[in-house]
């Protein structure tokens, strides 16, 4: 039997490539769909369901023409144009269509990470440290490929090694790999190392961000990490003890018995929850969480919830990268894996020791991070 944490794929269905933005990042509606957050559902709530459908209609000829997105877009600004909040960037979105040059230039400049932030109302000066990394990860990914895509290969090496976040990624082995690269093709299995000890600090500044923005004495997410001392469990398995550690109880029977009523959910679904064979949907915890009189929304937990299913999907991929690559017979081709970043053999001996790391790095340089994030966006 493997002492080694097993992951299930993160989302529903067969399992399928997760689309990438730039070499670090996956795009926005791979996030929103792992967190399970449904964007057309806000937009059918404002009666603007068929804009969004025709904002993401595709036909045999490809996406839709722009004279219909640019129709669906006003349709959409004129809408939401009363709301006290409306986001700063929708004003240069309608300058935009209406012939602006300059309002377009700043619209474009803005990656899809910034555009989601801003949407959902999070201006760059409310930012915080997981805001600002998730930023930098796809700006400097998606200019890194560029210079890569140019054939400029130095360029690239030089901009990645030198770069506040970025040189975090590299290891001396990977730079060298980095410079002999032939293609953008043959970095796909380093860049996808690189990606993923750089969703491992994105973890790290949001554990901050929250152990800050609820006052407690320390981070809360390391508990959630596979680990040596805790053979064989995942994150959806651990996350289950952090919920039995804050009912105060230790068996899913003393779950079930001892808060102030049963709660609404299937025995089986809180056994499959524990051996980390089946990750539940939020409903679940909060019913369990409810029947113990903890009904506070801005509990801890829920961002465990959330962390838990970012290590997932973490450990999933590194997980089928490293089983692909033994399958074929360890090629090199596919360095560094089935190695981890940094040259690790597995993902709890990688977590480990860059997890630590990552905690460091952003409480030492969280301030000047933040101030990259939110300058524009122009040769970074």
């Amino acid at each position: 039997m493997s002492t080694h944490a097993s992951f299930r794929y993160p989302f529903e269905g067969h399992p399928a490539s997760i689309p990438m933005v730039g070499l670090f990042s996956f795009s926005p509606g791979a996030y929103l769909k792992l967190f399970g957050v449904q964007i057309h559902a806000a937009f059918e709530d404002r009666g603007l369901g068929n804009q969004y459908r025709r904002l993401n209609r595709r036909t045999e000829e490809g996406p839709p023409k722009e004279k219909f997105v640019a129709k669906a877009l006003n349709e959409i600004l004129v809408e939401i144009a009363s709301d006290e909040d409306v986001p700063t960037m929708f004003a240069d979105i309608k300058q935009a269509l209406d012939g602006c040059a300059q309002a377009r230039e700043r619209v474009e400049q803005l990656t899809f990470i910034e555009s989601l932030l801003i949407g959902f109302g999070l201006e760059p000066d409310t930012w915080q440290r997981r805001h600002c990394h998730q930023v930098l990860m796809e700006r400097s990914g998606r200019r890194a490929q560029q210079l890569f895509e140019a054939g400029d290969t130095p360029g690239a090496v030089e901009y990645i090694t030198t770069h506040p976040l970025l040189k975090a990624l590299v290891w001396p082995e990977a730079k060298e790999v980095l410079r002999g690269a032939t293609s953008l093709n043959a970095l796909r299995p380093l860049a996808l190392a690189m990606a993923m000890d750089a969703h491992l600090g994105w973890l790290a500044a949001w554990d901050l961000d929250d152990a800050e923005n609820r006052e407690l004495p320390a981070p809360q997410f390391a508990s959630l990490l596979p680990s040596n001392r805790r053979p064989g469990r995942n994150s959806t398995s651990l996350l289950f003890d952090e919920l039995k550690r804050r009912l105060e109880v230790s068996t899913i029977t003393e779950m079930m018995d001892r808060g102030h009523r049963v709660p609404d959910v299937e025995v089986g679904t809180l056994y499959r929850w524990s051996a980390g064979k089946n990750f539940p949907d939020s409903g679940t915890m909060s019913k369990v969480m409810e029947a113990h009189g903890l009904l506070d929304d801005r509990d801890i937990l829920y961002r465990q919830f959330s962390a838990a299913k970012l290590i997932n999907l973490m450990g999933w991929l590194s997980q089928d990268l490293s089983k692909k690559t033994r399958e074929h017979g360890e090629p090199p081709a596919l360095w560094p894996w089935p190695a981890y970043p940094y040259g690790h053999p597995d993902f709890e001996s990688w977590a480990a020791e860059r997890y630590p790391f990552w905690l460091n790095f952003h409480q030492e340089r969280g301030a000047a991070l933040a101030e990259l994030a939110k300058t524009a966006q122009t040769d970074k």
